[in-house]
């Protein structure tokens, strides 16, 4: 049986802009935009408390990062390393996988 869509979160993503460890997407949640900071340091991603509680998460917390591809999606196993007010998702799998095509369509979850 699969999760609920409202147990992900889905994000269209374009890489926006440029920082001196990665890149930062820019998307939208609930209407309203957002910024992704991304980089390759497999530090683990890093959440809002709305997205979060919507996924049913907290610190330490396992989580799926899955970016949808051309080819086949991406599937990166990691974890919650902390709620804060901006979001980050810092894997290298998933970096790549957006950075290559200059964004792409992210899922996070819990598995």
């Amino acid at each position: 049986m699969s999760e609920p869509a409202s147990r992900n979160l889905v994000f269209a993503v374009d890489v926006s802009s440029f920082t001196k460890e990665g890149f930062i997407g820019s998307s939208s949640l609930g209407g309203s935009p957002i910024e992704i900071e991304f980089d390759d340091r497999d530090d683990g991603i890093f959440l809002t408390k709305e997205m979060a509680e919507k996924i049913g998460a907290r610190k330490g917390s396992k989580a799926q990062v899955i970016v949808d591809t051309d080819e086949r999606p991406l599937v990166a196993d990691t974890f919650v390393a902390g709620i804060r007010p901006s979001a980050k998702v810092s894997n290298a799998k998933v970096y790549y996988g957006v950075g290559r095509g200059g964004g792409a369509i992210l899922r996070i979850r819990k598995p």
